[in-house]
């Protein structure tokens, strides 16, 4: 299970995130929902280790960020919305050097290389500069990047932001492949993202927990409708 417990942000003096709690359990695929500003991206860098909260705390199966950082973070995947790859390298270059961070051994690598390049669809841009590539593929490239270490608590941020609807609809297949045996938690503003792949949603509103619950339930707010049940609650 996944806990964020009574989490706040500052920078500086504005307050990004208000006393935020969360859980969520294996299984779940949780949209995280809410207008520009809203605290969204700043929740998910501090669910995955990137940024440290003022106040509250974050583990996983009781593992306390604060207390065990590395054991807490070997269960995390974390694709940031800006593109990390290192330019110069090739696609199979990267992919190696991100499991050889991960300390993968050889035997394991291989075998998940193999799945992981297949499903992904990768094989033909394996030898391609990760520069040099169009945005699906970048993002396809740093989802198995993440996937390689199979971390138990996978966190997307706008993972299908400027694709085509082919590649959204590949990307979309993997997400939920893989959320049927691990937690998966995508920011996102594409509202098909969410009839898609999710099952609960969670909408910030000013930094603020605005509403937690299943996406059933959400879109009842304004008559089955998704898009009017988002405008409805962020119009506070």
């Amino acid at each position: 299970m996944l806990k964020v417990e009574n989490i706040s942000k500052f920078f500086g003096k504005k307050q990004v995130l208000c006393d935020v709690s969360l859980q969520i359990e294996q299984g779940q695929t949780v949209a995280l929902l809410g207008e520009n500003g809203a605290g969204k991206s700043t929740l998910l860098r501090i669910m995955s280790g990137f940024f440290e909260a003022n106040s509250g705390k974050v583990t996983f199966d009781d593992i306390d960020i604060r207390l065990k950082r590395t054991e807490f973070l070997h269960n995390i995947g974390y694709v940031q919305e800006i593109s990390a790859l290192y330019g110069e390298m090739s696609v199979y270059d990267f992919l190696n050097f991100a499991a050889d961070i991960r300390q993968i051994n050889s035997e394991t690598k291989r075998r998940r290389f193999i799945d992981i390049i297949k499903n992904l669809q990768l094989s033909e841009v394996l030898t391609q500069k990760t520069e040099t590539l169009s945005k699906g593929f970048k993002k396809r490239t740093e989802l198995a990047a993440v996937l390689l270490a199979e971390p138990k608590v996978l966190l997307l941020d706008e993972p299908t932001e400027g694709l085509d609807p082919n590649q959204k609809a590949v990307l979309r297949k993997i997400i939920k492949d893989y959320a049927r045996q691990h937690i998966v938690v995508i920011s996102t503003h594409t509202l098909e993202d969410v009839d898609t792949l999710a099952d609960r949603v969670l909408l910030l509103h000013k930094g603020k927990m605005q509403f937690d619950g299943s996406l059933s339930s959400f879109k009842e707010t304004a008559d089955n409708d998704l898009s009017a049940s988002f405008q409805k609650a962020t119009s506070v």
